[in-house]
């Protein structure tokens, strides 16, 4: 399934998630395109627990241990997923879960816990990667919608 055909199916279930078709279409879907357009695949492999959580990596400085992020890995294929070192995750718990681009980028609008994904483009590479952070991403929403609205919004005139 291509990008268009992802957004598409994301702006027709949109009702199911609350979500107004119209406001999934103009002003949720430009935002996460604009996103998913900087990525190089159109799936990726996210690692879960077997209870269908996905598993955050609680990353820290050394310098500062007070200042910590918490992050989920989108890898490129379900090897990387399954290898990838974490040694304080018991991997026969771990499942690696194919998912849609859109799907994580519509995700990512609503988690609260999780502070980026990193995206991993190449295969058995973990160095180069793209990070994109959840509150920028909703930030961006929110600016659009908003626009959306303020273009949308009547204006007053009065007959002289």
């Amino acid at each position: 399934m291509n990008l268009d055909q992802q957004f598409d199916n994301l702006i027709n279930q949109a009702p199911k998630f609350g979500v107004p078709a119209p406001i999934m279409q103009y002003g949720v879907v430009p935002v996460l395109k604009v996103y998913a357009q900087q990525l190089s695949h159109q799936k990726y492999y996210l690692r879960q627990t077997l209870e269908n959580n996905l598993v955050l990596t609680v990353l820290g400085k050394q310098n500062q241990p007070e200042i910590e992020k918490k992050v989920v890995y989108a890898f490129p294929t379900v090897e990387d997923a399954v290898q990838f070192a974490d040694s304080k995750i018991d991997k026969l718990e771990i499942v690696a879960q194919e998912i849609n681009i859109s799907e994580i980028l519509f995700q990512m609008f609503t988690l609260r816990e999780v502070d980026s994904i990193i995206f991993l483009d190449t295969p058995q590479d973990y160095q180069q990667s793209k990070e994109i952070y959840c509150d920028k991403l909703q930030q961006a929403i929110q600016e659009n919608l908003k626009m959306l609205l303020d273009k949308n919004k009547p204006t007053n005139s009065t007959i002289a």
